[in-house]
């Protein structure tokens, strides 16, 4: 566990399953990609773990990104909770980054380009694509979100959104957020100034 601010609400936060372009190291950004088999399996098993967690959601608002990867995701959790999608606020401030022109690259063709969040995170964070937005920019829809927050909140999104909540709870420098790892197998909560880690595992 790591220390963090208490200012917001308690918050679990689920990176949406994969899709193929996920697979392919494809940059998807706003492209409406569903999830692969893999994505399927990853989002059944954060459900079944998030019944063994919690009996009911009752008390926790949920919230999803518009976009079908992480409203398929959340579709587990609505059904393994008897829930119903009146129950869930569809937020646009969860989409993911806009990366324009460069939706549909791939990791090797934007480190061509000499775009890598690893060898300069602080360029690439404030790099924005041709019709596109930067993480910085993004940062304000982010922060907006969170500052909205007024009760426990299960939330559904995606790999950069993930990253920038953490920046911001965390008070991250910005050379850190590009490279934060947001692996699809596992989900995390923000409490009572406490960062944890929760690995989804299928029933067995």
């Amino acid at each position: 566990m790591t220390r963090v601010r208490t200012r917001y609400p308690e918050l679990w936060f689920i990176r949406h399953g994969e899709t193929d372009w996920n697979l392919k190291r494809r940059i998807q950004g706003q492209t409406d990609i569903p999830l692969n088999e893999t994505g399927h399996a990853q989002a059944t098993a954060i459900a079944q773990s998030m019944a063994g967690l919690h009996d009911s959601l009752d008390g926790f608002d949920l919230q999803v990104s518009p976009l079908h990867r992480p409203r398929q995701t959340m579709q587990y959790i609505v059904d393994g909770f008897g829930l119903d999608w009146t129950d869930i606020t569809v937020d646009e401030r969860l989409k993911e980054l806009n990366f324009g022109d460069l939706e549909g690259s791939t990791w090797p063709d934007l480190n061509a380009r000499g775009l890598d969040p690893e060898k300069d995170p602080e360029g690439y964070h404030a790099f924005r694509p041709e019709g596109g937005e930067s993480y910085a920019d993004a940062t304000g829809r982010v922060r907006d979100w969170l500052e909205s927050l007024t009760r426990p909140t299960i939330a559904v999104a995606h790999g950069g959104i993930s990253r920038i909540v953490r920046g911001i709870v965390l008070d991250l420098p910005v050379c850190e957020i590009p490279g934060l790892h947001n692996p699809q197998w596992k989900f995390y909560r923000l409490k009572g100034g406490e960062i944890e880690w929760f690995r989804a595992k299928p029933a067995t």
